[in-house]
C-alpha cells in the first residue's frame, strides 16, 4: 500500500470516529477530504484499481453520512449529499460514466433514507444535489442518468408528501419542473414529458393526502414547464401538459381544495392549447400519453 493509499484510509477512519463521536465539523472535514481524493482519481487514466478505489470512496462517504444520521448531524449529511454530487459531475466532465451512476445513485439511497427518518435539512441537501446533477445531464442529453435524478426525486417527493415533510417535497417538485424546463430548452422531448408524468402523478397523490402546498408546488411547476414548451415549439408535450393540469383539477375540485382549484384553472387558461392539435390529433395524442404514462411509473 503506498502513501496515497494509506492517506485513503487514515481519511475514512478519521470520518466514521468524528461522525460516531457525533463531531460535526470533523465529520464535513473528512468528507471534503474524501471528495479531494475522488476527484484526484477520477483525472488519472482509468483502469480497474481506480475504479475500485474511487467506488470505495463514493460508498465510505456515504456509509459516513448515514453514521452521521444516527448521531442526528443533518448539516453533515447534507455536506455528504453535495460532495458525492460533485463527484457525479466530476466523474461525467471526465467521461467515467460508472462512477457517476454509482455515485448518483448513493445521493438517491441517502436522499430516500433521510426522508424516511424525517431528517428535513439533510433531506434537502440530497435532494439539491438530485436536481443539480439531473439538470446538468439534461443540458448534456445523458437520458439515462436525467431518468435516475427524476425517479429518485419523485420518490423523494411521495414520501415528504406521505411523511407531512412539506418543505422537502416542495424542493424535490422544484428540481423536477426546472429539469422539466432545461429539457425543454435542449427540445429534448423524452425527458421533457417524463417531468410533466411524474408531476402528474405528485399532483395526483399530494391532492389524496390532503397537501395543498404541494399540490400548489407542482401546479407551478407545471406552468412553468408549459411556459417553456410553448416557447420551444415542443406542441406535443404541451398538450401532455395541459392533460395534466386539468386531471389534477378535477382531482382538487373533488377533494375540496379550493386554492389548488383555481391555481390549477389559472394555470391551464395561461398556457391554452386551442388550435395547436385538431380533435383527431388531440384524441391520438391522449392515446400515446397514457401508454408513456404507464411506462414512467414502472420505474417507481
Amino acid at each position: 500500500m503506498n502513501e496515497n493509499e494509506l492517506d485513503e484510509v487514515r481519511a475514512i477512519e478519521y470520518g466514521f470516529k468524528k461522525a460516531y463521536s457525533g463531531d460535526l465539523r470533523g465529520t464535513i472535514e473528512a468528507v471534503d477530504k474524501l471528495r479531494s481524493f475522488a476527484f484526484q482519481l477520477i483525472k488519472l487514466d482509468p483502469n480497474a484499481e481506480n475504479e475500485l478505489d474511487i467506488k470505495a470512496l463514493i460508498i465510505s462517504i456515504g456509509d459516513i453520512a448515514r453514521v452521521a444520521a444516527k448521531t442526528k448531524m443533518e448539516q453533515a449529511c447534507a455536506a455528504s449529499g453535495q460532495a458525492l454530487g460533485d463527484i457525479v459531475l466530476e466523474a461525467a466532465g471526465h467521461k467515467r460514466e460508472s462512477l457517476a451512476v454509482k455515485a448518483l445513485s448513493i445521493v438517491g439511497s441517502l436522499a430516500l433514507e433521510f426522508v424516511e427518518k424525517g431528517l428535513d435539512s439533510a433531506t434537502k441537501g440530497t435532494v439539491e444535489s438530485l436536481g443539480e446533477c439531473g439538470k446538468y445531464f439534461s443540458k448534456m442529453r445523458v437520458e439515462t442518468l436525467v431518468s435516475l435524478s427524476e425517479v429518485y426525486l419523485m420518490q423523494v417527493a411521495l414520501k415528504s408528501i406521505e411523511k407531512g415533510l412539506p418543505e422537502t417535497g416542495i424542493a424535490a417538485i422544484g428540481f423536477l419542473g426546472e429539469i422539466g424546463v432545461t429539457s425543454a430548452e435542449q427540445t429534448n422531448e423524452l425527458s421533457t414529458l417524463e417531468a410533466a408524468v411524474i408531476l402528474e402523478d405528485l399532483g395526483n397523490a399530494a391532492v389524496r393526502e390532503n397537501s395543498e402546498s404541494n399540490a400548489k408546488a407542482i401546479i407551478e411547476a407545471l406552468e412553468n414547464l408549459g411556459t417553456a414548451v410553448s416557447q420551444y415549439g415542443l406542441k406535443n408535450i404541451l398538450v401532455q401538459i395541459e392533460w395534466s393540469l386539468e386531471t389534477i383539477r378535477v382531482l382538487t375540485l373533488e377533494w375540496g381544495l379550493k386554492g389548488a382549484c383555481f391555481a390549477a384553472k389559472a394555470a391551464l387558461e395561461s398556457i391554452n392549447t386551442t388550435g395547436l392539435l385538431d380533435e383527431e390529433q388531440n384524441l391520438e395524442k391522449i392515446r400515446e400519453i397514457k401508454e408513456f404514462h404507464s411506462l414512467i411509473l414502472k420505474k417507481r
